[in-house]
């Protein structure tokens, strides 16, 4: 049988660490409290004050004991857990981030260090061993230095490639003491084919896991083994990709970051709301601003787009079983708000069938850049002509005061969300 990792030559190897800030919003949190990040009995949620807020990260103590993890509910926390329940505070988040990072950039130089979230960085040290030792000395290094100079806990995966330092931080490092785990091509076998399932290989989701599974498929060592021509058949390039990540090959390079092509970007807000929505009339207040600040975005980057879209996310399953849908429909080339919206009101009015609904998103693609007014057979060009100009002063009263200072009367009803949310940072409080 191949054996892709037979001929070491044609591997990629570097020194590749995968840096994670150890319960990054909770620790924040208890060091602004004076207390220690693994020990603080403290769970961070949106939405404090709300029983549908949801406990966004906890302390390594809160997921131990009180089995409190990412999006469970407020209503779920009991008085008997003895936890204190804190709001985000999103600037200081990113401000900690920006400090820790330019520690990462002491041991290597900006073409090989990639922040990959606010809470996870990789860096390439391939040629910082001269300076710095080697790679547990530099991991090591690394851990103190952020430790001493912002009280944050990192731990840390070292593989020859991303793929095997994400998947050493995830499946060992982030576990227990030391914080540091090393994998290697050679254990490949021992440790990338032993993750427990399909879904806990990084870049395997529920979905892809069921075309695997559907194909015979129900372990990372299946995968490895399994025919790459009939994986290409059924994913494309993808089943390629799947294919030599089961043996723990990854060929990216942190030097060679990923931009996507102008024709390919896309503009999209999201939410997850704070209780189950029921009513056509709250649904499409709440999309309907969402479809309002996407436009907003258009508009300010001088760009139109063609294709509109909505995804809507279930309390439980829907009438067809579905835990969430999307759907999408082309209109002419706009930055209207309006003709965005009335693409969104369409697409709900018949899509949706009635379920309750915990999450929604607007997004709209294939962007181009604006050149001229859209006119069309419907409408005299003078209408047309007006109603931009009074979107772009709508636009301009907002920048300069505030989303606020213009609102639809609907975002006052007991769907409309904007207002709340006005001022958020990421969504959450600043």
């Amino acid at each position: 049988m191949k054996n892709p990792l037979a001929n070491e030559a044609a591997l990629p190897v570097h020194d590749i660490m995968c840096i994670d800030c150890k319960s990054f919003y909770a620790s924040t949190e208890a060091i602004k409290r004076g207390e220690h990040p693994l020990s603080a009995h403290i769970a961070v949620m949106s939405r404090e004050e709300s029983s549908g807020g949801l406990i966004l990260a906890a302390s390594p103590y809160t997921k131990q004991h009180c089995q409190v993890k990412l999006g469970t509910r407020r209503f779920q926390i009991n008085d008997q857990m003895n936890l204190e329940m804190v709001e985000p505070h999103m600037a200081d988040y990113v401000a900690l981030n920006y400090q820790i990072n330019l520690i990462y950039r002491q041991f290597t130089d900006d073409a090989h260090w990639f922040p990959y979230s606010i809470d996870e960085s990789f860096i390439d040290v391939s040629h910082s061993h001269k300076i710095f030792g080697s790679n547990e000395q530099i991991a090591r290094q690394i851990q103190q230095r952020v430790f001493n100079e912002t009280g944050i806990i990192t731990t840390i995966g070292i593989g020859e490639n991303p793929l095997l330092a994400k998947l050493a931080l995830d499946h060992e490092a982030k576990k227990a003491e030391p914080w540091i785990a090393a994998w290697t091509y050679a254990m490949v076998p021992e440790k990338v084919w032993q993750i427990p399932s399909l879904e806990d290989m990084w870049g395997i989701g529920s979905r892809t896991a069921q075309r695997l599974n559907r194909m015979g498929i129900d372990t990372i060592s299946e995968l490895a083994h399994a025919d790459i021509h009939q994986l290409k058949k059924n994913f494309g390039v993808l089943g390629e990709q799947l294919y030599y990540h089961a043996w723990g090959i990854d060929y990216s390079n942190i030097e060679k970051k990923y931009l996507p092509r102008p024709a390919n970007k896309g503009y999209g807000n999201s939410q997850i709301l704070m209780r189950d929505y029921t009513t056509f009339n709250d649904l499409w207040t709440v999309l309907g601003e969402i479809a309002d600040q996407v436009a907003t975005r258009l508009r300010k980057n001088h760009v139109v787009a063609e294709v509109i879209s909505i995804f809507i996310g279930m309390a439980d399953t829907d009438k067809q079983g579905r835990t969430h849908f999307s759907a999408q429909m082309g209109i002419d080339p706009s930055d209207s708000t309006m003709e965005i919206t009335t693409a969104v009101h369409y697409l709900l009015k018949a899509k949706w069938d009635g379920s309750p609904v915990r999450s929604v998103g607007v997004r709209c693609n294939r962007i181009s850049k604006k050149r001229q007014i859209q006119f069309n057979l419907f409408e005299p060009p003078s209408r047309v002509i007006n109603h931009e100009k009074l979107e772009k002063t709508i636009d301009m009263i907002r920048k300069r005061y505030g989303y606020t200072a213009l609102v639809r009367a609907s975002s006052k009803t007991s769907g409309g969300t904007a207002i709340a949310r006005a001022g958020l940072l990421g969504g959450h409080q600043a």
